[in-house]
C-alpha cells in the first residue's frame, strides 16, 4: 500500500479553472444561460477539481466503510451494536438501505468495507474484508486504537483510491456504518474545531434528551482523558476515532491525489474530512460539500474546511443522501454545459420569485399510510427529511402510497408549480425555468427513490430502535 506521505506528496493546489486560459472557453459558454444559480458554483468546482477543459460525466464511486466503537457500550444511540452487522448485511444481500436507494439514484457504483465490525462478517457475499479488529476501544477510558492502526486504517483508504481511480472513477461518495459513531465524529469536531463537548453533541439516531446527556458527558470525558491533539490528524484518529473514519480520510488523499472530487455527505464523512485536512490542507480543496446535517457541529466542520453547504434537505445520516444529489446535479450541470456550448439550450422565462403552489387535493389517509411505511424503513426515523416530505406529499397527490415517477411524468401539469417549488433547495435557487423543473425532478426522483428502493426493518431483518422517537414506532413485524 502507498504511504500516506507519499501520497500527500501527490496532492495540487486547486485552482479556480475560470481564471486560467484553458477555463475562459468554460466560463463563456456557460454564460450564455441565465439564472442557474447554484448549479454554477457546482459546475465550477467540478471542473476546477478535476482539471477538465472538457467537462466530462462523472464515474461515480461510492464507497461504505463500517466499523464498531467501544464507545456503543456508554449507551449513547438508539439502536443495538448489531446494528451494524445487520445494516452491513442490508447493504449486500437485502440491498434495502438508503445508500443502496441513493446509489441506484445516482448511478453510482457502491462499495462496502468492513473495517472493524465487531463480528466474523468473512462469509457476507460482496463484503470487501480490511479489518483491523473487531472494533475499536471505548475512548473513555484511552485510546480508541493504536496509532499503528490509524496509520493502517487510512492507508487501506488510499489503496482504495488508488485503485478506483486506476479503473476511471473520477468521483468518490463517501458514506459510513457503525453504531456510535456520532459520539467520534462529535469528539473528533470538538477537537479540531475547538469546540465544547455541548456545542458538538448532538442526537445522531435520534435519541432522547436522556441520552444525549449521557452522550455529551462522554465526549467531555474522552477529549478530558486523551488529549488529541488537533494539529496532529493520526493523533486524534487514534484517540477518539474508528477505523471507518480512518478509512474515509484515506479515500479523500488517495482521491486527491488523483484530480478525482470527494463529495461530502453528512456529518460523520465531514469528521473524517477533518482528519484528512489535519493530514493535508490541501485535500479540503479536493472536497465538494452537499448538505448542512442536523448535527450541531456540522457548521462549524464544513468552516473548518472552507466549505458551504449547496443544499438544506434536513437529513440526518451519511449513506450518500445528500451526496447523491450533488451527484446528479453536477451530471445536469454537465448537460446544461454541452447544450449551452452547443447552443441548444432551450429559451426559458425566469423565475422571479418562488412559484404559488397550487391547491392540492390530498388523500389524507394514504399519506398517513405513506408515512407508517417511512418510519419503517432501515434508518433513523425522521432522518431524511425532506425526501420525506416530498414523498408523502406526493403520495397525498397521486392517491398512491408508493408511487414512482411514471406516476409524477404522467401528471406533471398538475404538478408543475411544485416541481418548481421544490427546486428551492439549493442555498442559491435556480430561476431559470429549465434548469429549476429538472432541478425539482432530480430531488423527486431522488425521494422516489427512497420510498420505493428501501426496504423496511422487518424485510432487511435489521434491529430497530430502543429509544428515542423511532422506539415504539419502528417495528420488526412491519
Amino acid at each position: 500500500m502507498k504511504s500516506i506521505e507519499t501520497t500527500i506528496n501527490n496532492i495540487k493546489q486547486v485552482t479556480d479553472i475560470r481564471n486560467t486560459s484553458t477555463g475562459k472557453p468554460l466560463a463563456a459558454n456557460w454564460c450564455k444561460g441565465t439564472g442557474l444559480g447554484g448549479l454554477t458554483d457546482i459546475f465550477f468546482n467540478y471542473v476546477s477539481i478535476t482539471g477538465q477543459s472538457k467537462p466530462l460525466p462523472l464515474k461515480k464511486a461510492a464507497i461504505i466503510a463500517c466499523g464498531d466503537h467501544g464507545v456503543c457500550a456508554m449507551n449513547v444511540s438508539a439502536y443495538p451494536q448489531k446494528t451494524t452487522i445487520d445494516m452491513t448485511r442490508n447493504y449486500l444481500v437485502s440491498k434495502g438501505a438508503v445508500a443502496n436507494a441513493m446509489t441506484n439514484f445516482s448511478a453510482t457504483d457502491m462499495l462496502v468495507v468492513d473495517m472493524g465490525i465487531a463480528a466474523d462478517m468473512s462469509s457476507l457475499p460482496g463484503l470487501i474484508n480490511k479489518k483491523i479488529a473487531f472494533g475499536t476501544e471505548n475512548f473513555v477510558y484511552g485510546p480508541a486504537m493504536t496509532r499503528d492502526a490509524a496509520v493502517k486504517a487510512i492507508e487501506t483508504g488510499i489503496d482504495l483510491a488508488d485503485k478506483l481511480a486506476a479503473k476511471g472513477y473520477n468521483c468518490f461518495l463517501l458514506g459510513e456504518m457503525g453504531i456510535a459513531n456520532t459520539t467520534s465524529s462529535a469528539a473528533i469536531a470538538a477537537a479540531i474545531c475547538g469546540l465544547t463537548a455541548e456545542q458538538a453533541t448532538g442526537r445522531g439516531t435520534n435519541i432522547s434528551d436522556s441520552r444525549l446527556k449521557i452522550k455529551i458527558d462522554v465526549v467531555k470525558k474522552a477529549l478530558a482523558v486523551n488529549k488529541p491533539n488537533p494539529a496532529d490528524g493520526i493523533d486524534v484518529l487514534s484517540k477518539i476515532g474508528g477505523f471507518e473514519f480512518g478509512c474515509l480520510a484515506g479515500v479523500i488523499l488517495g482521491a486527491a491525489a488523483h484530480d478525482c472530487l470527494i463529495i461530502l455527505d453528512g456529518f460523520n464523512t465531514s469528521a473524517a474530512a477533518l482528519i484528512a485536512q489535519a493530514l493535508c490542507p490541501l485535500s479540503a480543496k479536493h472536497m465538494m460539500p452537499s448538505h448542512l446535517a442536523g448535527e450541531p457541529a456540522h457548521q462549524a466542520a464544513l468552516q473548518k474546511l472552507g466549505l458551504s453547504p449547496y443544499i438544506d434537505l434536513r437529513l440526518q445520516l451519511s449513506e450518500t443522501a445528500g451526496s447523491s444529489v450533488i451527484a446528479r446535479f453536477i451530471d445536469l450541470a454537465v448537460q446544461i454545459y454541452d447544450m449551452l456550448r452547443t447552443d441548444t439550450f432551450p429559451d426559458a422565462d425566469i423565475l422571479p420569485d418562488p412559484p404559488a403552489t397550487t391547491q392540492y387535493s390530498l388523500d389524507k389517509d394514504i399519506m398517513s399510510t405513506c408515512q407508517e411505511r417511512i418510519d419503517n424503513l432501515t434508518k433513523p426515523i425522521k432522518c431524511l427529511g425532506k425526501f420525506e416530505d416530498i414523498a408523502i406529499f406526493l403520495a397525498g397527490v397521486l392517491k398512491k402510497v408508493q408511487p414512482v415517477m411514471d406516476d409524477v411524468t404522467a401528471n406533471k401539469a398538475l404538478l408543475l408549480p411544485y416541481i418548481l417549488a421544490t427546486s428551492r433547495c439549493l442555498k442559491i435557487p435556480v430561476t431559470n425555468a429549465y434548469a429549476a423543473e429538472k432541478v425539482g425532478l432530480i430531488l423527486i426522483d431522488g425521494a422516489l427513490h427512497m420510498l420505493n428502493d428501501m426496504k423496511t426493518f422487518a424485510e432487511a431483518a435489521v434491529s430497530v430502535a430502543n429509544d428515542g422517537p423511532g422506539a415504539g414506532r419502528q417495528k420488526s413485524t412491519y
